[in-house]
């Protein structure tokens, strides 16, 4: 009785089978390292946007502006990766009054990570003058992934002009330094 010949045997299925178990594992690894650093890409660009959008508004309608932190999207309060509101503040109370414009509410886009802002003064708030100054605020947001990774860490320095810029791995160890020179803590 001749073979036809189509189809595998068993040991050729498992050899098929086996190489690609060890190609998927090879790959799990580098994909999660690439959704951890696309996420805290898309965190970096989401506060960065939030800033900006703050100061252009405070520019553009000549009042200060109050971003802060927001929960509910309709006053300030919660954590920073709650999500965030932009406010006209009339009254500068860093509280969102009768009087007050919501211009925008951010959703924070990553679920688990963290946001922490430490500034001078030590307020829960930022907050932008009609120049595009904070209101005596330098400081910095921390972003820290859900897993508490170094390597994902990122921070945005904002100084007293209002300007934001990001922190550099300047020692080419793959983990993000502050302006210090020291690791970013959560």
């Amino acid at each position: 009785m001749a073979r036809n010949g189509r189809g595998f045997t068993l040991i050729e299925a498992l050899t098929v089978l086996a190489i690609s178990a060890i190609l998927l594992g090879s790959m799990v690894p580098s994909m999660t390292h690439m959704l951890h650093r696309s996420q805290a890409t898309a965190a970096h660009n989401w506060l960065i946007g939030s800033i900006m959008f703050a100061r252009q508004t405070a520019i553009s309608y000549g009042s200060l502006v109050t971003l802060c932190p927001s929960f509910d999207g309709n006053q300030c309060g919660g954590n920073w990766h709650d999500g965030t509101i932009v406010f006209l503040d009339r009254n500068r109370n860093a509280r969102v009054d009768p009087k007050d414009v919501i211009m925008k509410r951010f959703y924070f886009p990553i679920k688990g990570a963290t946001i922490t802002w430490r500034s001078f003064r030590n307020r829960r708030y930022l907050q932008l003058t009609s120049m595009g100054y904070t209101n005596f605020q330098n400081g910095n947001f921390v972003y820290c992934s859900a897993d508490q990774d170094p390597r994902y860490r990122r921070q945005i320095v904002i100084n007293m002009s209002g300007r934001a810029r990001t922190t550099h791995d300047v020692d080419k160890d793959g983990i993000i330094e502050d302006s210090r020179g020291r690791y970013l803590r959560c």
